[in-house]
């Protein structure tokens, strides 16, 4: 049975007439007071919140099929793994450690959760498997490696903590330094292609959102909103992103196209809503 969304700040409602995007967005939204999970249509109608716990809960991601959702919750009094159906059943929970796990997502071929383990005293970047429990250890090094997300073809894509946050891709176990700026570069993903990587950067003076080419070259600025939160998420057919911005005064969730300029405005309220995961 899903959990009705609770509306408890002003005006929570999707924004603009309701243009026809794909798939189901999953976000976090702190529009009952907590800050839970929510999924909505790609259009930003059918808002349904699918978790609803004191536990401060973020970060979800959907399955490729669209069918499941992963997210983080300190529920039981460490930042944990969940996974939870789009239809707001099947809550279970996947890790059980003393130390935090952070940033899921699937794998592409949905047989994988990939996220951030302190398990080591430091950010590394794990697998696991959704049916098994079976854990894999992906990136591990100097320093924190975190926020990863897979390509089809087995390509990963993760921050680095160096000294500086930087975009690292790591393809056929070769590892490229696609940063070529002394700012904070983070919260990179892949288009729906995987041809283009998209990152936030506050190279140009505020966090920005980029893309570059995997082979590093072609860096170029896709919009320039105040304060952009979070990463790009792209359509299932890879003609929009999703990002959050607070360019409005509160953190809300846009639609716009992978060249730039602002399509859509899908929430508007008084509430955050912010970390949108597209997926069909």
């Amino acid at each position: 049975m899903r959990v009705p969304v609770i509306l408890t700040c002003a005006v929570c409602a999707a924004a603009g007439a309701f243009a026809s995007y794909p798939g189901k967005i999953v976000f976090t939204s702190d529009r009952d007071g907590n800050h839970d999970i929510y999924i909505m249509e790609g259009d930003g109608s059918d808002v349904v919140r699918l978790t609803s716990d004191d536990a401060y809960e973020d970060q979800p991601a959907l399955s490729p099929d669209g069918e499941l959702v992963v997210f983080v919750s300190n529920r039981d009094g460490n930042n944990e793994l969940y996974v939870v159906g789009a239809d707001g059943k099947g809550l279970r929970r996947l890790t059980d450690t003393l130390y935090p796990e952070l940033d899921p997502s699937f794998s592409p071929d949905g047989k994988w959760v990939i996220f951030t383990s302190m398990a080591g005293g430091d950010k590394d970047i794990w697998r696991l498997n959704i049916e098994t429990g079976e854990t894999e250890e992906l990136v591990a090094g100097e320093g924190d490696q975190f926020m990863g997300r897979a390509a089809a073809d087995g390509a990963l894509v993760y921050i680095e903590d160096g000294g500086n946050d930087d975009v690292i891709l790591l393809e056929d176990g070769v590892r490229r330094n696609l940063s070529r700026s002394p700012g904070i570069d983070t919260m990179a993903s892949f288009s729906a292609d995987g041809r283009v990587i998209y990152f936030t950067s506050n190279r140009a003076g505020n966090y920005d959102l980029f893309a570059v080419k995997r082979d590093g070259s072609g860096v170029r600025e896709v919009i320039a909103l105040e304060s952009l939160e979070g990463r790009a998420s792209a359509s299932p057919d890879g003609q929009y992103l999703s990002i959050t911005s607070d360019k409005d005064g509160d953190l809300e969730i846009y639609v716009i196209s992978p060249e730039g300029g602002v399509v859509e405005q899908l929430t508007e309220n008084e509430c955050q809503d912010y970390e949108p995961f597209w997926s069909k």
